[in-house]
């Protein structure tokens, strides 16, 4: 396995494995494929699920800290606006992926009729840092070994 240490790192896939698996196992959440997707497109071309033992993969890095911050003005304005949900808003903004709205609200333990406003209090939860990604890189190691 080869790594680029600012970027990401390259994944030879094993028999059985997709990128579905490789969210799984490096961000910590399958449904983060499409990073992996996006950054393969030359290799994966219109299909993601066509994939062949040994094919090489690049997985970027997804180095977004937890955090907490306040919610801005322009995103927190939008919620009269029916066709804008500011939750969604900041979850595109932070992490350009819209399926992580739920997973926004359940880390700040609100209510799904929830709606931010400007000055309020958000938490943003960590995904897949670097020491994290070699974490689950030495444990793919042990799994893998011995097959």
């Amino acid at each position: 396995m080869e790594y680029d240490s600012d970027r990401g790192f390259f994944h030879s896939l094993n028999q059985g494995e997709d990128i579905w698996l490789l969210a799984e196992l490096y961000y910590g959440d399958a449904s983060l494929w499409r990073v992996i997707y996006h950054a393969n497109l030359n290799a994966l071309g219109d299909d993601p699920e066509t994939t062949s033992p040994g094919l090489e993969i690049f997985i970027p890095y997804l180095d977004v800290r937890e955090e907490t911050c306040n919610v801005a003005g322009f995103i927190a304005q939008t919620a009269a606006d029916p066709s804008f949900d500011p939750v969604v808003l900041m979850v595109v903004d932070r992490y350009h992926d819209p399926t992580l709205c739920f997973d926004l609200y359940e880390y700040n333990r609100w209510d799904t009729d929830h709606v931010p406003i400007a000055g309020d209090s958000v938490g943003y939860f960590a995904r897949a840092s670097k020491p994290n990604m070699r974490r689950a890189q030495r444990w793919r190691e042990i799994f893998y070994r011995g097959r």
